[in-house]
């Protein structure tokens, strides 16, 4: 049996070199894939096979993948020199990249089409987590081929569920990233408020990681904040298109939600304002330059932001 991981970047590396632990174990052989060669020099040191062609995975069994959004995603599968066209009937693409629900759909029928396997399988968690084999893994498809990699996904992560059909593991990542987007508005929006106000912006931050209004974004995002930290591998700009898949969903479904209307205008108000490449919590950035005000803690130096 051979199985194939195609996608070796922030996320893709630790998950990856998680897999390869398979075949160390003897349970199959290994390919990894990337089209940057410095990418696959881990995973040579570990004397597994590899390649930058991603034609030289279409005779495996199981093909991974972790790819940067739906487009990429189709463009491998469906391209000119897509996998598609040499994939036989039976064959598993198990897709770990974060897609919208309507293109995991779309993607798992043109699949099915061919006889080939697709499971949706967005991960949940930051790189260390990729690395240590503690992600959330979210999976849509048939439940039978789930069951079958189930045993390689706890690999790769310690929350794995079965989520429904094609394109739920997709929705379930969706709302989670919409329901934390909504948490980081708010506090990106009162903050400011409160030391516009006379409040101190490092009290007023330890109320809302520890009080009701706490919440695991406030918890790891306000610190950051405080020390004036916005950097981070995954801009503002790329999560937005969380918001803008679930739109389309809501769109179709005629399904109105005015909170995560209202977040997305404050990512807008961010990324219109110079914020795009940031991380999430610099929304707050654009209603400490309306206010004239900023929520640093008091050793922060203003030259440093």
């Amino acid at each position: 049996m051979k199985v194939s991981y195609i996608g070796l970047g922030v996320m893709g590396m630790g998950m990856a070199l998680n897999l390869s632990k398979g075949e160390q174990e003897g349970e199959f052989e290994y390919l990894a894939c990337d089209i940057n060669p410095d990418a696959l020099e881990q995973f040579e040191e570990k004397g597994l096979r590899t390649t930058t062609d991603i034609q030289n995975t279409t005779d495996s069994d199981y093909i991974f993948l972790c790819l940067q959004n739906t487009e990429v995603v189709k463009r491998v599968l469906f391209g000119e020199n897509g996998l598609l066209h040499n994939l036989k009937p039976g064959q598993t693409i198990v897709d770990f990249s974060t897609i919208s629900f309507l293109g995991a759909q779309e993607i798992a029928r043109i699949c099915e089409e061919a006889g080939v396997n697709y499971l949706d399988c967005p991960i949940s968690g930051q790189h260390e987590k990729s690395m240590d084999g503690t992600l959330s893994i979210m999976c849509g498809g048939k439940e039978e081929v789930f069951n079958v990699v189930k045993p390689w996904l706890d690999m790769m992560g310690t929350q794995v569920l079965y989520m429904g059909e094609s394109g739920c593991g997709q929705l379930t990542k969706m709302i989670n990233n919409c329901a934390l987007n909504i948490c980081v508005a708010s506090f990106s929006e009162l903050l400011p408020v409160g030391v516009n106000l006379g409040l101190d912006p490092e009290k007023l931050g330890d109320i809302l990681m520890t009080a009701t209004g706490a919440s695991n974004a406030s918890k790891t995002l306000i610190p950051k904040v405080l020390k004036g930290n916005f950097e981070h591998g995954f801009s503002l700009d790329k999560a937005y298109k969380d918001m803008v898949s679930m739109n389309e969903v809501l769109t179709k479904y005629e399904i109105p939600l005015p909170t995560l209307s209202g977040t997305m205008q404050t990512y807008q108000l961010a990324m219109q304002n110079g914020h795009r490449d940031k991380y999430k919590q610099a929304m707050i950035c654009f209603y400490e330059d309306m206010l004239g005000v900023k929520v640093r803690e008091k050793e922060f130096s203003v030259n440093n932001d």
